[in-house]
Protein backbone atom coordinates (compact mmCIF):
# COMPACT_ATOMS: atom_id res chain seq x y z
CA UNK A 1 0.00 0.00 0.00
CA UNK A 2 1.41 3.69 -0.53
CA UNK A 3 2.19 6.06 1.82
CA UNK A 4 -0.39 8.93 2.92
CA UNK A 5 0.92 12.69 1.78
CA UNK A 6 1.58 15.05 4.28
CA UNK A 7 2.79 18.94 4.76
CA UNK A 8 6.28 17.04 4.75
CA UNK A 9 6.04 14.97 1.23
CA UNK A 10 7.74 16.71 -1.48
CA UNK A 11 5.82 17.00 -5.25
CA UNK A 12 7.51 18.45 -8.04
CA UNK A 13 7.11 19.70 -11.37
CA UNK A 14 9.13 17.56 -14.37
CA UNK A 15 11.48 20.75 -14.39
CA UNK A 16 12.11 20.62 -10.50
CA UNK A 17 9.43 23.54 -9.34
CA UNK A 18 8.45 22.77 -6.08
CA UNK A 19 4.23 22.57 -5.14
CA UNK A 20 3.69 25.03 -2.66
CA UNK A 21 0.73 22.90 -0.34
CA UNK A 22 -1.06 24.40 2.35
CA UNK A 23 -3.46 21.44 4.45
CA UNK A 24 -6.53 22.73 5.08
CA UNK A 25 -7.11 20.81 7.90
CA UNK A 26 -5.01 20.13 11.69
CA UNK A 27 -7.30 17.42 13.00
CA UNK A 28 -5.60 14.18 10.77
CA UNK A 29 -1.72 14.39 11.40
CA UNK A 30 1.45 12.28 10.79
CA UNK A 31 4.57 13.41 13.00
CA UNK A 32 2.68 16.54 13.44
CA UNK A 33 2.74 17.02 9.66
CA UNK A 34 -1.19 17.47 8.07
CA UNK A 35 -2.08 15.11 5.86
CA UNK A 36 -3.09 16.27 2.69
CA UNK A 37 -6.15 16.13 0.84
CA UNK A 38 -7.74 16.51 -2.79
CA UNK A 39 -8.02 20.36 -2.36
CA UNK A 40 -5.06 20.61 -1.03
CA UNK A 41 -3.11 19.79 -3.96
CA UNK A 42 -6.16 20.79 -7.06
CA UNK A 43 -4.83 23.93 -7.78
CA UNK A 44 -1.72 24.69 -5.62
CA UNK A 45 0.96 26.82 -6.41
CA UNK A 46 4.01 25.55 -8.25
CA UNK A 47 7.65 27.51 -7.30
CA UNK A 48 10.68 27.94 -9.18
CA UNK A 49 10.03 25.46 -12.38
CA UNK A 50 13.11 26.98 -13.90
CA UNK A 51 11.60 26.57 -17.81
CA UNK A 52 12.09 29.78 -19.21
CA UNK A 53 9.14 31.56 -20.50
CA UNK A 54 9.22 32.38 -24.80
CA UNK A 55 6.60 32.71 -27.29
CA UNK A 56 5.90 28.34 -27.14
CA UNK A 57 7.68 27.17 -23.08
CA UNK A 58 5.66 28.46 -20.15
CA UNK A 59 6.93 27.64 -16.82
CA UNK A 60 4.66 25.23 -14.38
CA UNK A 61 3.06 27.69 -12.10
CA UNK A 62 -0.18 25.67 -10.89
CA UNK A 63 -2.03 22.34 -10.45
CA UNK A 64 -4.00 21.97 -13.49
CA UNK A 65 -5.16 18.35 -12.55
CA UNK A 66 -4.78 15.58 -10.13
CA UNK A 67 -5.00 11.99 -12.11
CA UNK A 68 -3.98 9.85 -9.40
CA UNK A 69 -3.11 9.00 -5.90
CA UNK A 70 -6.64 9.91 -4.10
CA UNK A 71 -7.67 7.18 -1.06
CA UNK A 72 -10.46 5.10 -2.08
CA UNK A 73 -10.79 4.40 1.96
CA UNK A 74 -9.28 6.83 3.60
CA UNK A 75 -11.00 10.36 3.73
CA UNK A 76 -11.53 13.70 6.08
CA UNK A 77 -15.06 14.39 6.33
CA UNK A 78 -16.18 13.59 2.79
CA UNK A 79 -12.67 14.44 0.93
CA UNK A 80 -10.10 11.88 0.09
CA UNK A 81 -6.57 11.27 1.52
CA UNK A 82 -3.67 11.74 -0.76
CA UNK A 83 -1.46 9.10 -1.58
CA UNK A 84 2.49 8.66 -2.34
CA UNK A 85 0.77 7.16 -6.28
CA UNK A 86 -0.53 11.08 -6.64
CA UNK A 87 0.25 12.75 -9.77
CA UNK A 88 -1.51 14.86 -12.74
CA UNK A 89 -0.75 18.11 -14.62
CA UNK A 90 0.41 21.35 -14.60
CA UNK A 91 -0.16 24.64 -16.28
CA UNK A 92 3.39 24.74 -17.91
CA UNK A 93 3.93 24.81 -21.72
CA UNK A 94 4.46 22.67 -23.72
CA UNK A 95 1.75 20.55 -22.78
CA UNK A 96 1.57 18.20 -21.19
CA UNK A 97 3.84 18.62 -18.42
CA UNK A 98 3.19 16.70 -15.28
CA UNK A 99 4.20 16.91 -11.66
CA UNK A 100 4.38 13.97 -8.93
CA UNK A 101 5.72 13.14 -6.01
CA UNK A 102 9.59 13.03 -5.44
CA UNK A 103 9.51 11.97 -1.64
CA UNK A 104 6.87 10.78 0.87
CA UNK A 105 8.56 11.97 3.92
CA UNK A 106 6.78 9.54 6.32
CA UNK A 107 6.56 5.88 6.54
CA UNK A 108 4.03 5.22 9.42
CA UNK A 109 0.72 5.30 7.92
CA UNK A 110 -0.01 3.65 4.30
CA UNK A 111 -3.93 3.50 2.74
CA UNK A 112 -5.49 2.30 0.05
Amino acid sequence: MPEVLTTASDLRCSHGGSLVITASQDKFTVDGQSVLLLSDIAGATISKCPIKQTNSTKPCQKVATVAAGLSTRLQVGTESVMLATAQGLTDGLPTPQTWSVKAVNQNKLEAR
